[in-house]
């Protein structure tokens, strides 16, 4: 089918007007507003932000197109299951406000993983650092290639011009306006969103004939499932893996994300990053439930006629523009609009994967080998060049990208691979006082290698194809142009065995990556004496733990605490 002719001039100008407004907002804030000149202007918007900006901002950078595109995806696919990941999300919230989100508040550090040298030591923190320059660097060609799928389904545009038209309208308002550019571009991209997932979800509901019918055929299709209690750690999704698997990334994204943390940071009060910390846990479950039923209702209407079977797509990931600009003919704009809401969402996340790696890069590898500390407007320069040159690798490695897969398992395969290990090792700092730099790195470095070994193991699998994950029922009844059904299974199918190891799904990786860490960490630092011979400041310890921790002197700060000030305290265990 020809799209193209669906995405008119009235749909291009609601697309591109959303595009301006996004460089208009760095142009205000950049060159009309001012104070971007300094790292703390720059980085943390001069601790004057708001909570609901950056409520929306941290909603948008988490929800990016790949769960827009992603979830209705999985849903059409293999039904509800990864809905259940907001148990986990909700979880680690708790945690974080309860017992992380005090411990980075308090230190208030440009680059998070600063801590990891207090806590343990410069060569903890490079290597910290270089697995979440890794991490971004692999997750955000994903995100913005996702929208240049859609753009391509609508419009027939090339993936490889859409991608850098993308990403140059990041780098730019990104460069311009800093955080507050990016979290205010954030709040509208949020709305337009939020605005257009609901629209869309609307006419769609009226297209199938309701809410009952919905359900109805989700019941038939074997759609709904949200207790698959499966405990095989090969099932590629099950309740366990859902909840339990996911829950680190969870975690690492809500509490140990330089991302994130640099959000809360940059409000004026703890008790506002404790809001803006629960508010993207509940945002971020709406969002997913929302796109989640979007893939029910995308099931409703194609139950009878597969659309990859039947050629209308040649990706399961480009189901939802075909959706949309199906059945958004009546309302001029609205596909447009919609469209905007999916480049949106990665505009939202790869800038702030932009402002943030451009801070981690600097603190952490450019600042330190500098003869003399920069002056704040040099530094700002240095890290504006920073997000020009991030934004053209992230570029560069969208051709890699997709010829992975579907959006969620890229994204799930490349973010477990790195979030364990770091989450493994900060869990590490901040709950066992007793951790030391040797249990942290070599922790850290089996967990590391192991799943990178799985993960590699695990796409040449794929590629070879000796996995296939075989989807829920589709039928191909009511096709004009496919004659046959498409046989489908709800498990996982091997046409020939390979390493059994390779066959875990992605879905644990993250869980097994924390694991790693402690199991190797935490024996090896008591084994290598602790810290009995070192100085520790109860401030880098989570407040859970620190009534446990037996100190002479529990010095408290009234303010919050320079780096001088924590490298001079002497507390000891």
């Amino acid at each position: 089918m020809d799209h193209s002719s669906k995405f008119d001039y009235v749909e291009y100008a609601a697309f591109i007007s959303m595009l301006l407004l996004s460089i208009f907002i760095g142009f205000y804030f950049g060159c009309i507003k001012g104070g971007q000149n300094t790292v703390t202007g720059y980085l943390l918007g001069s601790k004057r932000m708001t909570v609901f900006p950056i409520i929306m901002s941290l909603v948008s950078t988490n929800i990016s197109g790949i769960t827009l595109l992603g979830m209705p995806t999985e849903v059409y696919m293999f039904g509800t299951q990864f809905v259940m990941s907001i148990v986990p999300a909700i979880v680690a919230s708790i945690i974080n406000v309860i017992a992380i989100l005090p411990v980075f508040y308090k230190l208030q550090l440009i680059s998070l993983y600063e801590y990891m040298e207090l806590r343990f030591s410069s060569a903890t923190r490079r290597i910290i650092s270089f697995l979440y320059i890794f991490s971004w660097l692999t997750y955000v060609p994903t995100v913005i290639y996702g929208p240049g799928l859609a753009l391509n389904q609508v419009s027939g545009m090339n993936v490889h011009l859409v991608t850098p038209i993308i990403s140059v309208i990041c780098i730019v308002y990104t460069t311009l306006g800093g955080l507050k550019a990016v979290v205010w571009s954030d709040t509208l991209q949020g709305t337009v969103m939020i605005g257009s997932v609901l629209a869309v979800m609307v006419l769609g509901i009226n297209d199938v004939g309701g809410i009952t019918n919905v359900f109805k055929y989700a019941v038939e299709g074997d759609r709904l499932e949200f207790f698959n209690m499966d405990p095989s750690p090969t099932t590629r999704l099950s309740f366990w893996s859902a909840c339990i698997g996911t829950f680190c990334t969870m975690l690492v994204s809500f509490s140990c994300s330089p991302a994130a943390v640099q959000r809360y940071n940059s409000l004026p009060t703890f008790k506002d990053a404790r809001k803006s910390a629960l508010g993207l846990a509940i945002g971020g479950s709406i969002f997913v439930v929302l796109s989640g039923f979007t893939g029910l209702i995308i099931y409703a209407r194609y139950k009878d006629c597969n659309p990859i079977a039947s050629q209308m797509i040649s990706r399961p990931d480009q189901i939802l523009p075909l959706f949309v600009i199906e059945i958004a003919t009546r309302v001029r704009g609205l596909s447009g609009l919609f469209m905007a809401g999916i480049v949106c969402a990665a505009l939202s996340t790869m800038s702030t994967g932009l402002n943030t790696l451009s801070g981690t890069i600097y603190e952490d590898f450019i600042e330190p080998l500098l003869p003399n500390k920069p002056t704040e407007r040099k530094a700002s320069l240095i890290l504006k060049f920073l997000v020009v040159a991030i934004g053209i690798v992230a570029v560069l490695l969208v051709t890699i990208v997709e010829k992975l897969g579907q959006l969620v398992e890229i994204a799930q395969g490349f973010g477990g691979m790195t979030s364990g290990t770091i989450q493994g090792i900060f869990l590490l700092g901040l709950f066992f006082p007793f951790a030391n730099t040797t249990g942290a790195l070599w922790g850290g470095l089996v967990s590391l290698i192991t799943m990178t070994w799985l993960m590699a193991g695990n796409i040449l699998a794929n590629s070879n194809g000796l996995i296939r994950h075989v989807t829920k029922p589709m039928s191909t009844e009511m096709c004009a142009n496919v004659t046959e059904s498409v046989p489908t299974q709800s498990s996982m199918e091997t046409i020939m065995d390979y390493f059994p190891l390779y066959k875990v799904t992605v879905f644990y990786y993250s869980i097994i990556g924390c694991i790693i860490v402690l199991l190797i960490g935490i024996p090896l630092s008591l084994l290598t004496g602790g810290n009995k011979h070192k100085q520790l400041d109860l401030n880098l310890i989570s407040p859970l733990i620190t009534p446990f921790c037996n100190v002479k002197k529990k010095y408290r700060y009234s303010g919050v605490p320079t780096k001088t000030e924590l490298l001079s305290v002497t507390q000891k265990i």
